[in-house]
């Protein structure tokens, strides 16, 4: 294609369409933008029918927890008065009355609970039964508040054949706040209809309006349909669009009317902004056959510039011109400059994996140099650990093979041998607790948990096994949790086992256990031999222990911090450790999730549930 014929298909390809959708466009804009304003009313229409279904199911909401509660059970008048009170106490346009089934009142939150009240029954409660469900009534001027008011009653039956009315009662300017929205123009009407069509509320003219009856032809077109829009003049003499709706839970119907003259001139308005945007779309069609022309040229001192760049960088991807001959050279160069990258980078690339392959390479043989030198300690410690009780066991075994052998003898080589099993014991259940951690086969047995209780059992053994060699402070309060007590046990001896094991006879351990933001938390310090900081980032780590001989003086395979950190783990909490160096003793903090808001006593119950905002 050559380039002045693009040129003059580019021209009648952008004008003739945009000329052609013009004609179409304005003849249909006028009545869609008419439309679309008259959809938009209708949607804020029944945005505030919603309200008020809203309130009202708020209301029968307050009303029904009431109804059910044991005070009207009871028949505590007193009590459901100052509940009632309570509810409407931010609400000065609403309030609550009980009347019996035949409309006597019993109490009016309007006035102190045992004021006078109206005796004479109401027919207005025929139609408040427990078959006919929650009724919503019109407008009506209330006996005892004498100013226009609608209410939300609800029968509470008490025993077969008797039942009471408890009612909602609003002043109608509680719903002058659904009224105001921010997109309503000022000139808007909007009011609200009960189901005979009596005008409950008014946005304009309220005081001359309010509890008038609508206009037949008005009540006629709200009556044929539950939404829709006619078009009429308001007692203001304006001509507006009536657009209605009507809620389904009170029957009543919400109005918005829009004066025609807003809704002519918004689409005047788009007809000349559409006039406006043909303007602008002819003038764009000439600054893009200037731009493409321009574009052409361009293309062609950029052909000559990627030629010279060839073989001195990667060309990027040409941007397509729609210039046959052009694009032909472009791609070409564009290849070529592929190709002589592409050479480049695999070069590059191949350089780039030699070096990761080395630096994998050295980082794997420290690994595994690691963990042959873990394994042999492993080793090393596990001979040693089982080395010294079994030869205990052995030299008491020898002793009971002795003749004549004196009682007391006997019972302390058999001490001997009981201690040393224990010791055994304890090391080989460690061992089988970190597979099961490491495997993913341990079992927690859940139950609410004291932790003070666990602490103060745990202390009290530690203490007998210590025998007096150091000085125990134990402040410990109530904080209940959800875990394994015995796994919580474990946690809590293998801390203290630590710190007896490296705190020198005569030091002090302090047990602390405490609730603080939620949480549970122990905490176990010691005067003890502290925690190089080289070790303080590894030490809940499996078989890290502190720097120890080879004779094993302190024992241990380095699991007990270990299992420490995976069972609260297990439990939802977490460990850390601080120590401010050789000498200078440890502290370790176990913290856990509090089990929930309940006490550990039992919850007394109240006789009434929560009652909803009844707004």
């Amino acid at each position: 294609m050559k380039t002045r014929t693009y040129l003059l298909l580019m021209a009648a390809a952008i004008l003739l369409p945009v000329a052609l959708a013009f004609w179409i466009g304005l003849s249909m804009l006028l009545e869609w933008e008419r439309e679309s304003r008259i959809n938009s009313v209708r949607e804020m229409a029944r945005a505030k029918s919603f309200q008020i279904d809203r309130e009202i199911a708020a209301a029968e909401a307050s009303l029904r927890g009431m109804a059910q509660s044991e005070s009207l059970r009871t028949s505590d008048f007193a009590r459901m008065h100052r509940w009632a009170s309570a509810i409407n106490a931010s609400h000065p346009w609403s309030w609550t009355m009980l009347a019996d089934q035949d409309g006597r009142a019993l109490f009016n939150t309007l006035v102190p609970f045992g004021a006078p009240l109206p005796a004479a029954p109401g027919k207005w409660a025929q139609g408040v039964t427990p078959a006919s469900g929650t009724r919503v009534s019109g407008y009506f001027i209330g006996t005892l508040a004498q100013r226009p008011t609608v209410s939300v009653d609800v029968a509470a039956p008490v025993t077969p054949g008797k039942h009471y009315i408890i009612s909602q009662i609003f002043d109608v300017r509680y719903f002058e706040r659904i009224l105001n929205h921010d997109n309503m123009g000022p000139d808007w009407v909007v009011g609200i209809f009960d189901a005979a069509g009596t005008t409950i509320v008014r946005n304009r003219h309220a005081h001359s309006t309010v509890g008038k009856p609508m206009r037949p032809d008005f009540l006629a077109a709200t009556r044929a349909s539950n939404s829709g829009v006619f078009r009429h003049t308001t007692h203001d003499g304006a001509e507006v669009y009536g657009v209605f709706t009507r809620s389904r839970s009170s029957n009543w119907t919400v109005v918005i009317g829009v004066p025609v003259a807003q809704i002519e001139a918004a689409a005047r308005t788009a007809t000349l902004y559409a006039a406006m945007a043909l303007m602008l779309l002819m003038g764009l069609a000439l600054a893009v056959a200037i731009f493409l022309g321009n574009k052409l040229e361009t293309a062609l001192r950029d052909a000559a510039a990627a030629a010279r760049s060839l073989g001195r960088r990667a060309l990027p991807r040409p941007e397509p011109t729609r210039v046959e001959e052009v694009d032909a050279l472009l791609t070409g160069l564009h290849h070529t400059s592929e190709a002589l990258a592409h050479e480049s980078a695999v070069r590059q690339a191949l350089q780039e994996e030699r070096e990761q392959l080395l630096l994998s390479e050295q980082h794997a043989r420290r690994m595994a140099e690691g963990q042959s030198r873990a394994k042999d300690n492993f080793l090393a410690m596990l001979g040693h650990e089982l080395r010294n009780p079994l030869a205990a066991i052995a030299g008491a075994m020898a002793v009971l093979e002795m003749p004549a052998l004196k009682p007391e003898i006997a019972h302390n080589a058999r001490e001997i041998s009981r201690r040393q099993m224990r010791h055994l014991t304890r090391i080989v259940d460690d061992l089988l607790d970190v597979q099961r951690i490491l495997s993913g086969k341990i079992v927690l047995q859940h139950a609410r948990v004291d932790l003070a209780d666990v602490l103060r059992g745990c202390c009290e053994a530690k203490k007998l096994v210590d025998a007096g060699n150091h000085h125990w402070t134990v402040e410990v309060e109530e904080a209940w949790i959800d875990g394994d007590r015995t796994r919580i046990e474990q946690i809590v001896d293998n801390l203290l086992h630590n710190a007896i094991k490296y705190t020198p006879a005569g030091g002090h351990i302090t047990v602390r256990g405490r609730s603080q933001d939620g949480r549970a938390l122990v905490e176990v310090s010691d005067t003890g031999v502290g925690i190089a900081p080289e070790l303080l980032p590894v030490i809940f780590d499996v078989l890290v222990q502190g720097p120890t001989s080879i004779d094993r003086a302190q024992g241990g395979l380095g699991l007990g911090l270990a299992l420490v950190k995976q069972l609260a783990a297990l439990h939802g909490g977490a460990v850390q450790v601080e120590s401010a160096g050789h000498g200078q003793g440890s502290r370790f903090t176990v913290s856990f999730p509090l089990a929930g808001a309940l006490d550990a006593g039992a919850a007394k119950g109240t006789d009434a549930e929560p009652a909803a905002n009844a707004a």
